[in-house]
């Protein structure tokens, strides 16, 4: 209830009347100090100074005495720290006076009734103030009661603002102001304060963290006298910040085409991987601030690191830049050498150091390099040509980046090769006895002369026109060994060469082909006819394999009668073989025919020439035997019927 009132009054002048009765409620309030009332302190309402009220006195509820002394223009509703002034009544202009005051003072302490006093309240809550005059009375004293409210602080100021024009600035700041010295803190938007609480001694630190605006307002504590006390909305608008300055260390502006150095990249401020440009070189990274250059043209060459920026930051860059010369390569050396090889030895090589991609060439003696030019990735093999001394010098060419550059001399000492093993193409090693066939001479090496010896079982000779082409005449018997002994001479570079041995033995010979002539392959059955066999070689006896047929030896030498035993329509055929000797082989021949019918031939067989054969004269007188039977049927046929028309 007393709070009630409390605000009722707050926003009314109290009347005498009113602030008795304030003063009774304040005497109860004392009195119920065992139920103190929850928050009062922060709920009470801030009460503002009010204008003074002509005061009544005791009138206006009579209940003092005109003489009584009484306290004018009474304020019973301030704020703490307020001021008002009052007076005296019924006290004359030269009876002193004291004051007793509580949560309040009075300017002076003590006067007369024609003085102007000064109250001040001192804190919140209910204040008093007793003047007194001389006496014993309720009429000598009187005692006025008010209610105060929490007062309102010395306005906040900040001091320092300003500083923050781009994203993540700091800036220092201190804050001014109010009346309590209590506690400082902060409410933000775009910016974050250090510390986050204070006092008007402290040094803060703003750090801006948004691109665009930003505010903040200051705030000091109040205590129970005071309210909290609020500086003015300060503001701010920034834009990306520009990063810390990118570094470039250990840069080298003169290196030499293909040259290669130790660069250290680092700075910014955002934590985007850096990128970086270069031209006429590349970069490898090995760790997080060390990159590897190499200038890879002959001229300028340069290289940009850029740190992005993001939401806060703008990009930032460094850039380096030089001119490079052609540069020597690395070392260049042949790898795989041989000191100590034999003529016509090869070994492989491969060219180390230079450049990659560059031509590679050779300058030798007494050996040869294939292939005779290449680059460091290839595989080259050198073979000896002489024996003595040999020497090597690999020479990569000038490229766009690199001069020329020569290995350094590579020397050995080589002795007489081994010639590769002779061969002779087309041996026959069965030839046939007192045959010729032709050899081709092949292998070796250098320029030795080749020589050919013979045994007793044949002889070679070079064939007209040839240098390596050999016709070779065996013995005219079979089963006799021959054989070839091949060397060649060596020279300067060669040693001579192994002899190449190669055998063969003499075959039978091949006859001559057998003929056979007066066959007939359609003949009669038990007819005959002659034949006479040539050809064939040799001594070698004639042997018959007749089938529907045989064979007799005929008045002269080669030649033969065939007599024909296969019935009509049969196949009939002989084989001659020729065998063979000690220097022939077999030959052979075969003839074939078939049996012709008998009823082919009955009249002409007359006509034909008849042969004075036992078979061919039997043949005939039965036929003309047969002729003159049929005449004299014919003709006693004839004779007959005229005997019986006769009759008749």
């Amino acid at each position: 209830m007393f709070f009630g009132l409390a605000v009722i009054f707050a926003y009314k002048p109290a009347s005498a009347a009113t602030r008795t009765l304030l003063q009774s409620f304040q005497v109860e309030e004392n009195q119920q100090q065992a139920a103190p009332a929850p928050a009062v302190e922060e709920a009470i309402v801030e009460f503002q100074s009010t204008e003074d009220m002509p005061q009544a006195g005791v009138s206006d509820f009579a209940i003092r005495d005109a003489n009584a002394i009484s306290i004018v223009s009474w304020q019973g509703a301030k704020n703490c720290g307020e001021s008002f002034c009052v007076t005296l009544k019924g006290v004359s202009e030269t009876e002193p006076v004291s004051f007793s005051a509580t949560n309040c003072t009075i300017f002076p302490m003590s006067g007369t009734g024609a003085d102007v006093y000064t109250v001040t309240v001192t804190g919140s809550g209910a204040y008093t103030l007793t003047a007194e005059k001389n006496g014993d009375s309720d009429l000598a004293r009187e005692t006025r009661t008010g209610l105060a409210g929490r007062a309102d602080q010395m306005p906040l100021s900040i001091l320092g603002w300003g500083g923050g024009d781009d994203y993540y600035d700091r800036f220092k700041i201190q804050v001014a102001g109010g009346s309590t010295n209590g506690a400082i803190s902060f409410q933000t938007d775009g910016c974050t304060v250090t510390p986050a609480v204070g006092t008007t001694g402290t040094e803060f630190e703003v750090t801006v963290n948004r691109v665009g605006g930003y505010s903040l307002t200051a705030m000091m504590d109040g205590n129970t006298n005071y309210n909290n006390v609020y500086s003015a909305l300060l503001s701010g608008c920034s834009s990306k910040s520009t990063q810390s300055q990118m570094h470039i260390e250990n840069w080298i502006s003169e290196a030499k085409s293909g040259e290669t150095f130790m660069v250290r990249i680092y700075g910014g401020s955002t934590n985007e991987a850096i990128a970086l440009s270069p031209v006429n070189c590349s970069v490898v990274k090995l760790s997080s601030e060390e990159y590897e250059v190499t200038v890879d043209a002959v001229g300028p060459y340069a290289l940009t690191a850029t740190r992005p920026g993001n939401y806060g930051y703008n990009s930032v860059s460094a850039s380096e830049s030089g001119v490079s010369v052609k540069t020597r390569a690395h070392t260049l050396s042949v790898s795989g050498w041989a000191e100590t090889k034999n003529c016509n030895d090869t070994f492989p090589i491969k060219i180390v150091g230079g450049v990659d991609g560059a031509p590679i060439s050779f300058v030798a003696s007494g050996c040869t390099v294939s292939p005779a030019t290449g680059t460091t990735e290839t595989k080259f093999s050198v073979t000896i040509t002489s024996a003595g001394g040999y020497s090597l010098n690999a020479v990569m060419g000038e490229t766009d980046q690199y001069e020329a550059q020569q290995t350094r001399t590579y020397h050995g000492q080589s002795g007489k090769g081994t010639q590769n093993a002779l061969q002779i193409e087309n041996w026959n090693a069965n030839a046939p006895a007192g045959s010729v066939f032709e050899i081709t001479v092949t292998g070796g090496n250098g320029t030795g002369a080749t020589t050919l010896s013979t045994n007793d079982g044949c002889a070679a000779r070079l064939k007209n026109g040839e240098s390596n082409v050999y016709v070779i005449s065996v013995y005219p018997l079979a089963g006799k060994d021959y054989s070839v002994v091949v060397n060649r001479a060596g020279d300067a570079t060669y040693e001579p060469s192994a002899a190449a041995t190669f055998e063969g033995i003499t075959t039978g010979a091949v006859q001559a082909a057998l003929a056979m002539s007066g066959w007939n392959n359609n003949a009669f059955p038990g007819s005959t006819f002659d034949i006479r066999l040539t050809g064939g070689s040799g001594n070698g006896t004639i042997d018959f394999a007749p089938q529907g047929c045989k064979v007799d030896q005929g008045a002269e030498a080669g030649a033969y009668t065939v007599t024909v035993t296969a019935l009509e329509g049969e196949s009939y055929s002989l084989s001659v073989t020729r065998t063979g000797d000690g220097n022939y082989t077999p030959t052979s021949i075969e003839q074939s025919g078939t049996a012709r019918n008998l009823e082919e031939a009955a009249v002409p067989q007359i006509l034909d020439p008849v042969k004075t054969t036992t078979y061919s004269w039997i043949y005939i007188c039965g036929g003309i035997v047969l002729l003159f039977g049929v005449v004299l049927l014919i003709m006693q046929i004839a004779n007959t019927p005229r005997r019986r028309r006769h009759r008749r």
